[in-house]
């Protein structure tokens, strides 16, 4: 399943996407001062909203993203990479490429740093070039010789390759100036050159809409009002390649055979269908596949073909979602890590002989493997746990051992005490395999029970904020509550069945059938965290972004389960829905079923719509929300503020969907932990800075009539 399909099909409302490239801020600051002697901590304490938002990240921050960030030396003998930390205070990131022995034998050292962060860039539908809140992945890149890195850096908001002397010998320096942003690039096999890729015609477009901006614009498919007040790229803009000289800084178009270092061409022996492909050394060839081409969410399977033209194949379950894929040295085996297990919640290398029928499996675990590349005999990955922050290990496949080569976050369940984690596993009511972890106080003592607050919508990896990262699960924890993380149900079977897109959505759509499916999948869960006995069944909140904001409409139209709730984007509806997302999406919203201003709408609408609801949901609401999309939730706003029903707004600005912004992230953690505690504990944080606020909370309606004055430090259960 593509990207585009995962993120329509994966979220109940229309998927909005972000602001147009480079349009953010660009911090007063160097981020990263405040972390080069950071004080250990004396005595071991709970996580702080402070600690979850200065993290350190190798990679993008969501476990799923299998783009390695690793590169790795010639020789395989040392490692490169990027450690990336949010810094509130200055509102941006400190970033540093590191380098050391991949047997740990030395600490990394900093080669480089500095540098804007660099916002990932994704098609959606007929968009194509939009900003994501998540950061892009930065792989470096080690010249032929061992002597040189060269990696994508940001500064003056131009990305452009940069080349770093991995001994420190001499400083970093921009050895690219492509008028356009690198997007990416490869050495030459003489190290001499590197071929980069850019897409000119994306800018000659934006170009384009800025001249069209003297007569005014047509208000056409271009537009998507949360993404911006005027058109969007919609064409088509393929990479161009240049090969850019370093003695002279000369540059000029590359050839067919040096683009193919970066864009390798597919094998003629290679299905045109394959999802994705591996050649080995000696010319085998390895690919993923569905197994039924004939429907758009068919599982997968893996395929090879021989020097022979021997083909292969992987039908067992275990072979059905690779996430990446590398060839042995001598061609025989391939190596892959899958997602597999009870609702693919689990994490697997396997190694494939060519020719075996199945695969043997070198380690499963329920923490996830993120962006592994093969050196040598071994494979390095970024690991992490729902109670352990990512590190980086060393898997040798022959035996499944690792080691520990670097932890960035040494920290965190040393001196910083997590929850405890526990995993439950069932079926929904549409016999769907489901999970969701309950993460206790860390002080959980048998026999108590505590308030419990729900996040969504991905349950793993490391349980840090849910999905958009907004509702931090340890800080919680730490306050006293239980966290339900709850992992979204996979799609009913019918949707399973479609043969294009937009049949599995309008399948999906079928009497709000996947919101019926989600919702009990998580009534489910929130039963079997009540049964451990650790769960106040009276004091239960929920919070969700996205499909999750959209989870919680449903649970608070059509459950009683909880009592506050907060969202990350709100809200799915009418009129706000179609208005706001655009013509374009306006119909693609018809097409899977929704209905928007047409006869029957408001039917269609009841179960879900907040405002249709509105007299029935007592629950305080707090939203927090990024400037491009606040519009989608004012006509819930106006209608709980007419019925005197507490509804705080929060508008961020600069933001789209997913929020980027380091004291933006700080705040929504402060803010959302806050209001939980207030609503299910009677708790406020006495701190002057916070009087305003809480006074507004202490006069809404059903709001608790003798809050407990304390503080975030000294807060306890």
């Amino acid at each position: 399943m593509g990207l585009t399909l995962a993120a329509a099909l994966a979220q109940a409302s229309l998927p909005f996407a972000i602001l147009p490239v480079g349009a953010h801020p660009i911090p007063v600051s160097d981020p990263c001062p405040g972390f080069d002697h950071a004080a250990p901590l004396v005595t071991a304490r709970s996580v702080t909203p402070r600690d979850l938002a200065e993290i350190a990240d190798i990679g993008r921050s969501d476990p799923s993203d299998p783009v390695s960030p690793f590169g790795i030396s010639p020789d395989g003998k040392q490692i490169a990479f990027v450690v990336r930390r949010g810094n509130p205070d200055a509102n941006g990131y400190c970033q540093r490429l590191m380098v050391m022995p991949l047997d740990a034998s030395a600490a990394p050292v900093e080669r480089d740093r500095g540098g804007e962060f660099i916002r990932d860039v994704f098609e959606l539908r007929n968009f194509t070039a939009i900003a994501a809140g998540w950061a892009r992945v930065i792989t470096p890149r080690w010249s032929p010789d061992g002597r040189t890195i060269a990696y994508l850096k940001r500064a003056g908001g131009s990305t452009q390759v940069w080349l770093v002397d991995p001994r420190g010998g001499k400083p970093a320096y921009q050895a690219t100036r492509m008028p356009e942003d690198v997007d990416d690039f490869a050495w030459t096999p003489d190290g001499a050159a590197l071929i980069v890729a850019t897409r000119p015609g994306l800018h000659k477009e934006v170009d384009a809409v800025a001249r069209e901006a003297r007569s005014g614009y047509l208000f056409d498919d271009r537009f998507s009002p949360t993404m911006g007040d005027q058109p969007l790229p919609t064409g088509k803009h393929p990479l161009e390649f240049v090969r850019w000289t370093l003695a002279d800084a000369t540059s000029l178009r590359a050839s067919a055979d040096e683009a193919a270092l970066i864009t390798p061409p597919r094998p003629a022996a290679i299905a045109a269908t394959a999802r994705a492909f591996v050649a080995g050394p000696h010319g085998v060839l390895a690919w993923t596949e569905a197994r039924q081409p004939e429907k758009v969410l068919s599982p997968g399977r893996l395929a090879a073909i021989d020097t022979q033209g021997h083909h292969f194949a992987c039908d067992e379950r275990l072979c059905e979602r690779v996430m990446q894929m590398w060839w042995s040295d001598d061609g025989r085996t391939l190596y892959a890590t899958v997602r597999n297990g009870w609702g693919r919640s689990r994490n697997s290398l396997i190694a494939w002989q060519v020719g075996a029928k199945n695969p043997r499996v070198v380690l499963e675990t329920d923490d996830m493997l993120v962006g592994c590349a093969r050196t040598g005999h071994e494979i390095v990955c970024a690991r992490e746990g729902s109670t352990t922050p990512r590190r980086l290990v060393v898997i040798e496949p022959a035996t499944g051992n690792e080691r520990l080569i670097y932890n960035p976050n040494p920290a965190f369940g040393r001196q910083l005490l997590l929850g405890k984690s526990q995993r439950v596993r069932f079926r929904n009511a549409y016999g769907i395999e489901c999970f969701a972890d309950l993460v206790l106080p860390p002080d959980h003592r048998a026999g108590e029970r505590h308030p419990m607050v729900v996040v969504q919508y991905n349950s793993v990896g490391f349980l840090r904020g849910g999905t958009g990262d907004e509702f931090p699960i340890q800080v919680l924890a730490g306050r006293g509550f239980a966290v339900l993380s709850f992992n979204r149900s996979d799609f009913v079977p019918a949707a399973k069945q479609a043969a294009t897109e937009r049949e599995a959505s309008r399948e999906l759509r079928k009497d709000w059938i996947d919101r019926r499916s989600v919702q009990s999948a998580l009534q489910t869960a929130v039963e079997q965290a009540v049964a451990t006995g650790s769960v106040d069944p009276a004091r239960i909140g929920i919070s969700g972004f996205s499909d999750g904001s959209s989870t919680v409409q449903w649970a608070l139209i059509n459950s009683t389960l909880f009592k506050v709730a907060a969202m990350g984007t709100c809200c799915e509806g009418p009129d706000n829905y179609a208005l706001a997302a655009g013509p374009s999406f306006e119909q693609l919203g018809r097409d899977i079923g929704y209905r928007f201003f047409e006869p029957g709408a408001a039917e269609f609408w009841k179960p879900m719509s907040m405002v249709e609801n509105a007299d029935s949901i007592d629950a305080p609401i707090l939203v927090q929300t990024g400037d491009s999309e606040y519009e989608s939730g004012l006509d819930v706003s106006a209608a709980f503020r007419l019925r005197g029903k507490p509804f705080e707004l929060y508008v961020l600005s600069d933001e789209g969907h997913v929020k980027w912004q380091p004291a933006h992230r700080l705040a929504m953690y402060e803010r959302s932990t806050e209001w939980f505690e207030f609503w299910l504990m009677g708790r406020m944080d006495c701190d002057s800075a916070k009087a305003a606020q809480f006074a507004r909370w202490r006069a809404m309606k059903g709001a608790p009539s003798n809050p407990v004055c304390t503080s975030a430090d000294s807060a306890s259960p």
